[in-house]
């Protein structure tokens, strides 16, 4: 099929649409369209089953109310593409991108597909399953995959980060060592499904069916458990978080002297030391450790999802695999500190105003040093690291779509294989050595 033809079937498609005479609806059954353009289209309706649209670009595409049975979508780009209520069964997404997709009531099981046989002869009959070829890295932060279907799916290694998943069938699903950070569960029902390894900090598990779930290696800090009856889930490995209120005495002083330091713009209190401290899958949601000293601190598995740390220091701390969405940490120190897998999505990594005694602006600024910093694997999206101190930090396999790098010093940083689609990057690095 020329680019031309597949031009006019779209064309005469939203014509279709639109109910205009003399047109149709696009029938792509089996058609080879791998490494095609289909952004922002109009196939609402199409006939899809079993073509190849593997490596495409289908974002901010309208897909829904489609036929995609076993369709193979591997590699294909389609963030922010409406997929709602359309059957996707055995449809192929291994490395697919549907960041801020819409699969609202979309059906992701396993189906049979019929196709011509080789020796022109009747039919063939081939089984497709959502198996871990075709699921496996899977990225699906941010998509709406309300009420989905995603029952006896496997889903290996998968990106769900701030998914919407309320409602969704994931019964006897298997999706080892995925991530679910602050992910939206509500009333989903997750009975007999595999979570070995998955990562639900920050997620919202209220209502949720976890009857027989296997949850060995899960992380579990900061995660809603109102109205689910977690008792019923395989707990064995699970490594659950910890509330403040479970830590040691004198931790838990320091943290209420800093509290005082801190709303007193210092003047009374005193500011937090727990430099080698192991604080661990520890709750800190939106708490205010601004000014502490952490240096060397292990916050693995932590919940920081909103917390202020600015001109914290954490040199040489363990932030490994934390949840730190929307935190602030404007100006901080975080030399040789380790990051990989951390969910630091909008957070603020910018300059902080420095302020004076009574907490007026000064008009200085303190940029925030990540010198040799590992960010590997984690997810920075939408990130402000304007001015920060980059130098010799590693990005690798990192997520840093739509972060803000403007000005920041990036000498002998490395970004191999580092998501940058749309991210702003210094204009000329070599000059701001």
């Amino acid at each position: 099929m020329t680019p031309g033809e597949i031009v006019a079937i779209v064309n005469s498609h939203e014509g279709w649409l639109k109910g205009q005479p003399g047109t149709r609806r696009a029938n792509l059954s089996l058609a080879q369209l791998s490494g095609y353009q289909f952004a922002e289209t109009k196939l609402r309706e199409a006939k899809l089953t079993g073509c190849d649209m593997s490596g495409c670009n289908i974002a901010y595409a309208d897909l829904s109310e489609s036929d995609m049975f076993a369709i193979d979508l591997s590699g294909a780009d389609l963030s922010h593409a409406n997929l709602s209520s359309s059957d996707m069964r055995g449809a192929r997404l291994r490395g697919a991108n549907l960041t801020g997709a819409n699969l609202q009531k979309t059906n992701l099981r396993e189906g049979v597909l019929m196709t011509p046989a080789e020796n022109a002869r009747g039919v063939e009959f081939h089984t497709y399953s959502a198996d871990s070829e075709d699921f496996c890295r899977a990225d699906f932060s941010g998509a709406n995959l309300s009420d989905a279907l995603l029952g006896h799916s496997v889903i290996l290694q998968a990106d769900f980060t701030g998914a919407l998943l309320t409602g969704a069938d994931l019964q006897f699903a298997e999706m080892n060592n995925s991530k679910m950070i602050s992910a939206d569960l509500l009333n989903a029902n997750l009975s007999g499904a595999d979570m070995t390894g998955v990562n639900f900090s920050g997620a919202n598990l209220s209502g949720a069916n976890m009857t027989g779930t296997i949850l060995a290696g899960a992380e579990l800090a900061g995660v809603n458990l109102a109205d689910c009856d977690i008792s019923k889930a395989r707990m064995e490995g699970a490594l659950t978080g910890r509330k403040i209120l479970e830590l040691e005495p004198d931790i838990l002083q320091i943290l209420k002297d800093h509290k005082v330091w801190i709303t007193s713009f210092g003047a009374n209190g005193r500011r937090a030391e727990l430099d080698g401290i192991d604080l661990n899958r520890v709750d800190f949601q939106s708490m205010d450790l601004s000014g502490a000293s952490l240096r060397g601190a292990d916050f693995t598995g932590a919940n920081l999802m909103g917390v202020s740390m600015v001109m914290a220091d954490l040199t040489n701390a363990s932030l490994y695999k934390a949840n730190l969405a929307s935190a602030d940490l404007s100006g901080i120190c975080m030399i040789d500190a380790d990051a990989r897998e951390a969910n630091m999505k909008s957070v603020r990594l910018g300059a902080s105003d420095i302020k004076g005694p009574t907490g007026a602006a000064t008009g200085r600024k303190w940029p925030a040093n990540l010198n040799r910093a590992n960010f590997a694997r984690a997810n920075l999206e939408s990130a402000d690291l304007q001015l920060a101190n980059l130098r010799e930090a590693n990005f690798e396999h990192a997520k840093l779509r739509r972060a803000n790098l403007t000005d920041a010093k990036i000498e002998d940083t490395s970004f191999e294989n580092a998501d940058l689609t749309r991210a702003k990057m210094p204009e000329n690095p070599e000059a701001r050595e």
